[in-house]
């Protein structure tokens, strides 16, 4: 896809995140909602810039709402360098995922796939092995939706045919529950950070 100026790819960025239906991102939504402060994790997995995603989404729901003072355990599983090369070095790379469910991830955590078209084999057969032991799962998917799209519970289908694009809506969607989280939690919460502050209300260096 040629894109002749950012105004004509953020046009068909808006038009992937407007195909979304509104509904399974709520139900997402409150997914996450009761694992705040809740039991059970809430784990990403994802491949490439999709992976990448995840590690900043586990990041970024880490310290926001550590900062308010809650307990959230999300993690993104594609992190550990050491063991995605060791296991994929000793039983294949199309299991990395398999094997950590029902042993890391278990019923009452929260699985969730990033991925451009939906059919990573990776993704599918930890999805599948996911859906035998009663693991709630979502994915965010582009493309056609893939496999991914008719194996998990909360599918969140981007209806975009472009890699780039779909990784796009992946975090617009997760920048988007945040917030909505974090009016869910404190209708009147502001970042009690002095630094932060500063630097992004003040325009101050800090």
């Amino acid at each position: 896809m040629e894109y002749k100026s950012l105004e004509d790819y953020s046009s068909r960025l808006q038009t992937a995140l407007c195909s979304i239906d509104q509904t399974f991102i709520d139900i997402l939504t409150r997914e996450i909602l009761k694992r705040i402060n809740g039991n059970g994790e809430i784990f990403l997995i994802g491949n490439g810039g999709s992976a990448a995603n995840g590690h900043h989404i586990a990041g970024d729901y880490s310290k926001t709402f550590s900062m308010m003072g809650k307990r959230i355990r999300i993690n993104s599983l594609s992190d550990n360098e050491c063991y995605v090369t060791a296991a994929a070095n000793d039983i294949g790379y199309e299991e990395i995922y398999e094997i950590l469910i029902n042993t890391r991830v278990i019923k009452n955590d929260l699985l969730i796939f990033l991925s451009g078209s939906g059919n990573s084999i990776n993704l599918i057969k930890a999805a599948r092995k996911a859906k035998i032991f009663n693991i709630k799962s979502s994915a965010v998917i582009g493309y056609n939706g893939g496999a991914l799209k008719d194996i998990v519970d909360i599918p969140i289908h981007a209806k975009i045919n472009d890699m780039e694009i779909a990784e796009d809506c992946q975090m617009s969607i997760f920048h988007f529950i945040k917030q909505k989280l974090v009016k869910t939690i404190s209708p009147n919460y502001e970042s009690e950070s002095t630094k932060y502050n500063k630097r992004t209300q003040e325009d101050l260096i800090a």
